[in-house]
């Protein structure tokens, strides 16, 4: 765990003046309240709005924490290796986190039902997990086999089906979209075609048989692909982004970003890009998608906040030369939060590397509004907009990182959490999700 002094040499730029319109990624419903907080015999100001910020689920020392109704408290003692917490995720009525215990290749599944404080084990290892959007109900996948489980007998699994590569909730919680491993054909350089398949769920958890809504082109010069990342929907629920993800080796450096309505009849091959699902975002209102363009593994170069309208309008490209972009989220239909940086060759030293601020980008003029501006020592990651047009970001120095929100009306930003543990990064490239969940 980090003990260093909290920096603050950076200065807020009228953070809170440019957060107009409607809620943007992150929503909850929490009903703590911003209070002072004090940091290394600092007390920074209040966050205060009519909004307050909602509960959240974080990692400190390895240990799995939440804020509750303004107040921290540890749920689950963590550590290093096989006793480090991470990927925290609340259910949607906010009652269960489910989250992965262990390193990375053996991580269990658990679960903390948080008025009891009882904690359950649901697989090891596993891959990758996600809730229903409407139930507590937990879906994961485990080498290649996807099953669902209830938050309440989290020992009953139920399978769904085998041979997937990932997959996603329907929008409404009625089943689930999953698509299949590609395999080799003649053992060199031909392959099955990736299907994607749309499997019913009923209320009381029976499966009902899966069919096939589309099937990715095959092998070719300009398109390869084993398997995709997992699906997101447009507001409307008309259309779903996704990449194509070749062999692990290719996925490191360019993947294909698709779109696909949900009738499984328009598909589209839109762009290029590196393997972060969290780096495609549509819109909470009509059909844009925003997303980082670009090739190659390292965040420091080739990286383009780019934005279309579904399903055919062409990529517009929103990072000025010279710069880079990184994490982002909506702010409405027509504004994006997005952290960017100056373009820069990358460097082993971690302490060489350009650190990002955050600007607000208008989509409809182009136009970009500096949101924070600082030292190159300090960068800020992770911009989150939550109810009331708060905003949620992380500032990160190397060696500590604090999640600081800013309410609106021009107000200054403050510290919210202090000391998580960094996210996951790879060249640059941050997941700060590993490390914090928002309720809601």
């Amino acid at each position: 765990m980090m003990r260093v002094v909290l920096y603050l040499g950076v200065t807020l730029v009228s953070l809170v003046s440019m957060l107009t319109g409607t809620i943007g990624a992150a929503a909850g419903t929490g009903n703590n309240k911003a209070v002072a907080v004090q940091t290394e015999g600092a007390t920074l100001p209040s966050i205060r709005s009519k909004h307050t910020v909602p509960n959240a689920a974080f990692i400190r020392g390895g240990s799995l924490w939440a804020k509750i109704a303004g107040k921290e408290r540890q749920l689950v003692p963590g550590g290093t290796g096989a006793a480090a917490v991470r990927y925290p995720r609340w259910s949607p009525d906010g009652q269960w986190i489910a989250y992965t215990r262990g390193e990375m290749g053996s991580q269990q599944l658990r679960l903390i039902e948080i008025s009891k404080g009882a904690e359950h084990q649901v697989v090891k290892p596993v891959d990758r997990f996600a809730w229903s959007p409407d139930k507590n109900r937990l879906a994961y996948l485990q080498n290649g086999v996807l099953f669902v489980v209830d938050a309440k007998s989290p020992s009953k699994p139920t399978q769904i089906a085998r041979e997937m590569s990932n997959f996603a909730w329907l929008p409404d919680g009625s089943g689930m979209l999953a698509s299949t491993q590609a395999k080799i054909l003649d053992g060199q350089s031909n392959w099955t075609q990736v299907r994607l398949l749309r499997i019913p769920i009923s209320a009381t958890g029976s499966v009902g048989p899966a069919t096939i809504l589309y099937t990715l082109p095959q092998q070719s010069d300009d398109f390869f692909a084993v398997g995709t990342s997992t699906f997101k929907w447009s507001a409307n629920g008309k259309w779903f982004a996704f990449l194509a993800t070749p062999t692990a080796s290719l996925s490191a450096d360019g993947n294909t970003l698709c779109l696909l309505s949900a009738d499984g009849k328009v598909f589209r091959k839109v762009d290029e890009m590196v393997n972060h699902e969290q780096w495609i975002q549509w819109s909470p209102i009509g059909e844009s998608l925003a997303y980082i363009g670009g090739v190659g593994r390292e965040a420091t170069s080739n990286k383009q906040l780019k934005v279309l309208k579904a399903p055919t309008s062409q990529p517009a490209a929103y990072t000025p030369q010279g710069k880079v972009a990184g994490d982002f989220s909506w702010n409405g239909g027509q504004s994006i939060i997005v952290s960017q940086t100056v373009e820069s060759p990358f460097s082993n030293d971690p302490a060489k590397r350009m650190r990002p601020s955050l600007v607000a980008v208008d989509v409809a003029s182009g136009k970009q509004r500096p949101l924070t501006a600082g030292a190159a020592a300090v960068g800020e990651y992770d911009p989150i907009v939550l109810p009331g047009q708060q905003l949620s970001w992380v500032r990160y120095d190397g060696l500590k990182a604090n999640v600081w929100v800013a309410g609106k009306a021009g107000k200054p930003g403050a510290v919210w959490i202090s000391g998580i543990d960094p996210g996951d990064n790879y060249y640059e490239q941050w997941g700060w999700d590993a490390v914090l969940d928002y309720a809601g």
